[in-house]
């Protein structure tokens, strides 16, 4: 999963940071979102973006179990919650968020909730189905 444009990285933030040029936003292995079983799998990323790194060095794992039925996006987020001991100052500490597809198809961004974080990129589309079929992830 290649996204090289910063409208493919970012489409819902990046008329507001116009000063920042476009980079490629992310830099780590093509498929960094998998499924296994109802378990979703977040390869470690490193993305370039805002003029800094955001860094997820272990895989995360989400159950979707816990997972109302919907659609994701799987955003990388800048988590301001974790303490980062990193003295290298143009490297973050990166999180997850599961930003969910509205009813009225607008998608839900994590600036927008009482977690203290920013949206940075989109990893992959997740769609979740009501009942007991697998969860897919979408192109």
């Amino acid at each position: 999963m290649d996204k090289t444009q910063e409208s493919q990285a970012f489409p819902t933030g990046a008329a507001a940071h116009p000063a920042v040029p476009a980079s490629p936003a992310i830099s780590s292995a093509p498929a960094l979102c998998r499924l296994d079983g109802a378990e979703l799998r977040i390869a470690p990323f490193r993305i370039a973006r805002f003029r800094q790194f955001y860094l997820s060095p272990d895989e995360i794992r989400i159950d979707l179990a816990t997972i109302a039925p919907g659609h994701y996006r799987v955003m990388a987020v800048h988590n301001f919650h974790v303490e980062d001991c990193n003295p290298s100052l143009d490297e973050c500490v990166a999180g997850l968020f599961l930003a969910a597809q509205l009813d009225d198809g607008s998608w839900e961004e994590p600036e927008r909730f009482p977690v203290e974080c920013r949206a940075v990129a989109v990893l992959a589309t997740l769609h979740v189905p009501d009942g007991d079929g697998p969860a897919e992830l979408l192109p």
